[in-house]
């Protein structure tokens, strides 16, 4: 015969799910029952013709040092409810009492919040007036082991309920203390429910003092309001900000841009709530992962909370939700191209390195802000959108040392190298050419630099011959070759070009300088695998007058020392390491030339 039996709790071991497992901290007891209030409220509001919403109020009394009393004016509870509600765990006076089912108003979803008070006391105490039976009053007294009372009493309230905390928790430590303390309590509720929509006092003697306020997300409206909030709330002066509005409803607030910046990988604070009280600091759920420019104060209606309500639960809803924030983080900067390019382009300078992360590694960003990204060319510095429009053939190097050699001859002939040495940009100019419409965007390679530089007229002159067939003896022990060639700026002698394999051997062999006979082998070997490939150039200038002068130099042993100094400053000049026997090879070169 089949007999039916219920669930028992072991409340301790409740207690120390919820203290060590699902709340981070006994800070929320505070949040649990200003949701309760709220709740109450919004309830009676529904239900009670003859309640006002100008009547609706929470007041938090401390007596401190000794308890706490919460209490609101919403339904209260008659004997059935108590018994539904607070005495048995996993129930949740959250739903409608009379279609049992959850209501849109309504902050909590899980029975659980009352027991939250454990973490801080053990005796809670709870005194309730139903609007449906005004005038009748019970009292539940619950223990932290898991006993309690009900009691009818003749004592009179009006509608609602107190709750009641005492500090007599026998295993606390001190930081339980600090919550009997008016001020402590007064600071939580402004963190946990500042924008909750029924106000919220806190009572200390004859003090009393309303802590919430009522706010409408709108910077279009009043933008120097909304600065002013975040600076109040988010603890800093932003550069600007702009109104986070859902189009169906699931959000709204305000989005703040951060004035300095920020890696990609840090994780900012914000203010998200949750029907007006405060779910999470932490944005990693709601917002795209590519917003960590902006810091939000946000609320929402619709979005499911985890259990700890900490935090939302994952589904197509807070899907939906990050990508509308993405949607109108796009709009912004669009809006921003429009009306105020030098915002766009000084958010985009400030938060420069940190988008082109983002862009590199392939997100969701690419599209929005790769027009806007700032790149250093030969023709200053210039946007991606500006490189899209120059029309004609656009160069582009992803060594940094090669730009700064070569930029000063695209300058004198008015063309366009772009600078793609920093880090990240090697993809993000990859992905600007494979978008590039009107801009052929294309790697340099050494027949570009070649092509740069014009024949020289010395070009078969015995004098230049001469002088060339001593160079490449001189430079052949740094595996460079001599070529005389003609360029702009005059003011350059020489140009020292190296391809990317010829750079890696200048690497290994300053490595070999400190390495040990352990690692010598093996840069050795290095070294031979890309020894025939390695090319590097010294381009002597005939516009020069120096090489003029070397050209028609006849003392062999000065024009050694004059070629070496050359290499050794066309080094200097492209910002390469010098190896020690280069650095050498300049000043015993000086020392000759100062004997003559």
């Amino acid at each position: 015969m089949e007999q039916d039996f219920k669930f028992k709790v072991n409340l301790g071991g409740m207690i120390d799910i919820l203290s060590n497992h699902l709340y981070s901290s006994p800070d929320v007891f505070v949040r649990e029952l200003l949701q309760n209030g709220t709740d109450a409220i919004s309830a009676r509001l529904a239900a009670d013709p003859d309640f006002a919403e100008s009547d609706a109020k929470v007041e938090i009394e401390v007596d401190d040092n000794q308890r706490i009393v919460f209490r609101d004016n919403g339904t209260g509870l008659n004997e059935d409810e108590i018994h539904r509600f607070l005495s048995v765990i996993g129930q949740s006076s959250k739903y409608d009492i009379e279609n049992n089912r959850a209501s849109g108003d309504f902050i909590g979803r899980f029975g659980i919040g009352l027991l939250s008070c454990f973490m801080v006391t053990d005796h809670i105490c709870v005194k309730t007036c139903s609007y449906r039976e005004p005038g009748t009053t019970f009292i539940w007294k619950g223990m932290a082991d898991g006993t309690y009372t009900i009691t009818r009493t003749n004592e009179s309230m009006p509608v609602g309920t107190e709750i009641i905390i005492e500090n007599n928790k026998q295993e606390r430590d001190e930081t339980i203390d600090e919550y009997y303390h008016c001020d402590h309590i007064a600071n939580l509720v402004y963190y946990y429910g500042l924008f909750l929509k029924y106000p919220v006092y806190t009572i200390n003697g004859e003090e009393k003092t309303r802590l919430n306020l009522k706010f409408d997300f709108d910077a279009e409206k009043d933008k120097e309001l909304c600065m002013t909030l975040g600076k109040t709330f988010l603890g800093e002066s932003f550069l600007d900000c702009f109104t986070l509005r859902s189009p169906t409803g699931l959000f709204s607030g305000i989005a703040y841009v951060l004035p300095y910046p920020v890696s990609a990988n840090v994780h900012n604070m914000h203010r998200i709530y949750l029907k007006n009280m405060l779910l999470t600091e932490s944005g990693q759920k709601l917002l795209p992962e590519w917003a960590f420019f902006v810091r939000c104060i946000i609320n929402t209606n619709h979005l499911k909370p985890t259990s700890s309500r900490e935090d939302f639960y994952e589904d197509d809803a807070l899907e939906k939700a990050r990508g509308e924030i993405a949607d109108i983080i796009a709009d912004y900067f669009e809006d921003l191209d429009i009306h105020n390019k030098e915002l766009l382009y000084k958010i985009v300078s400030i938060h420069n390195l940190a988008v082109k992360s983002v862009i590199a590694a392939g997100d969701a960003l690419d599209d929005l802000l790769l027009p806007y990204i700032i790149f250093h060319t030969s023709m200053g510095d210039l946007t991606g959108k500006d490189i899209l429009e120059y029309g004609s053939d656009a160069f582009y190097t992803t060594d940094e040392n090669q730009y700064r050699q070569l930029a000063p001859l695209y300058i004198q002939r008015s063309q366009l190298l772009i600078n793609a040495g920093y880090v990240y940009e090697d993809a993000i100019i990859t992905k600007l050419a494979e978008t590039s419409r009107k801009t052929d965007i294309q790697k340099l390679t050494d027949a570009d630099i070649d092509f740069m530089l014009d024949d020289s007229e010395f070009d078969g002159d015995p004098a230049a011959d001469k002088l060339i067939r001593l160079a490449a003896r001189i430079l052949k022990k740094y595996d460079c070759k001599p070529v005389l060639k003609e360029f702009r700026p005059f003011e350059i002698p020489a140009l020292y070009s190296i391809n990317e394999k010829a750079y890696k051997a200048r690497q290994i062999r300053r490595s070999k300088q400190n390495a040990n006979k352990i690692f010598m082998n093996m840069l050795n070997s290095f070294e031979s695998d890309i020894a025939a490939s390695a090319v590097a150039c010294l381009y002597l200038n005939t516009n020069n007058l120096i090489i003029r002068k070397l050209i028609n130099t006849e003392d062999e042993e000065k024009l050694s020392c004059y070629i070496e100094i050359l290499y050794v400053q066309s080094l200097l000049s492209g910002h390469f390491p010098l190896l020690n026997n280069e650095m050498k090879i300049l000043n015993e070169n000086l020392y000759k030339l100062m004997s003559y």
